[in-house]
């Protein structure tokens, strides 16, 4: 009785598709950090701080600067001379057309920056510079 014997056969898996599939990947990314390379624009040297000048001097602001004190509620402030909220207006009118820079701690509601922007649009002015003090640790 003879045995079986399976016929014989190449069993081992063609390369080919996939040495074509890792080439086309090796052009792809050829390609592309070429493309990368050239996208790269030299600018121009910045001045050194050193020989830098200020041009002209930043123009004159009217400061309006709110903090909040836990006893006395809100406090407003004229530049460095405390006023009151409804002096807010003709505080922006004596200068209406310097900027206003209004300063915040970081406390103060939204709600309370709104009612100052319009009584800041009341003394006549649109332009608002904002800032918020920095808190103290």
């Amino acid at each position: 009785m003879s045995r079986y014997k399976p016929p014989e056969s190449n069993d081992s898996p063609d390369l080919t598709p996939m040495i074509d599939v890792v080439f086309l990947l090796i052009v792809f990314f050829m390609v592309v950090a070429q493309r990368m390379s050239e996208q790269y624009v030299t600018l121009p040297s910045l001045a050194i701080a050193a020989n830098a000048q200020v041009v002209e001097q930043p123009p004159p602001r009217t400061i309006i600067s709110v903090s909040e004190d836990p006893i006395a509620g809100y406090r407003y402030y004229w530049g460095e001379q405390e006023i009151d909220e409804s002096a807010i207006t003709d505080a922006v009118k004596r200068n209406s057309d310097w900027a206003v820079l209004l300063r915040a701690t970081p406390e103060i509601t939204q709600a309370t920056i709104d009612d100052i922007l319009q009584l800041i649009a009341a003394g006549g002015q649109s332009k608002v510079i904002f800032a918020v003090f920095e808190v103290q640790q």
